[in-house]
């Protein structure tokens, strides 16, 4: 699956681990870095048509302004978002302001998010929603 890949923190340090990973399980990956402009991000999204937008934090931000813009966006409003990493809310709230998923990642257990992370990925390829 095609996956844009962002992260809303001033550092990417925490992407590079994730990019591998899914790199590995056969994911196209944009990685557009640290913080990138909105509009780098929607234009990215539009014209790379990608399954999934994947934004990551470590240091708790929650993506909101990022997802009411993609959907906010005729042309990506369908598009699943998906969060990820050291969260500020609970997976709930997120989810209850659209984010398609949540993962939440333990300091105890980080591997577990990640192993979600990729069962989620490949039940959106099997069931058709992946662009």
């Amino acid at each position: 699956m095609k996956i844009v890949l962002c992260s809303l923190d001033p550092a990417a340090w925490s992407l590079l681990a994730l990019q591998v990973v899914l790199e590995r399980a056969g994911h196209d990956l944009r990685a557009l870095g640290a913080r990138p402009p909105i509009e780098v991000v929607l234009g990215t999204c539009r014209r790379e048509r990608p399954g999934c937008l994947l934004l990551s934090t470590a240091l708790g931000a929650d993506g909101t302004s990022v997802l009411r813009r993609v959907r906010a966006d005729l042309a990506l409003a369908g598009m699943p978002v998906v969060l990820g990493g050291r969260l500020g809310s609970s997976r709930d709230e997120l989810l209850a302001r659209g984010f398609d998923e949540v993962f939440p990642v333990a300091a105890t257990d980080p591997g577990a998010a990640v192993a979600a992370l990729r069962g989620y990925l490949a039940q959106v390829v099997v069931s058709g929603k992946a662009g």
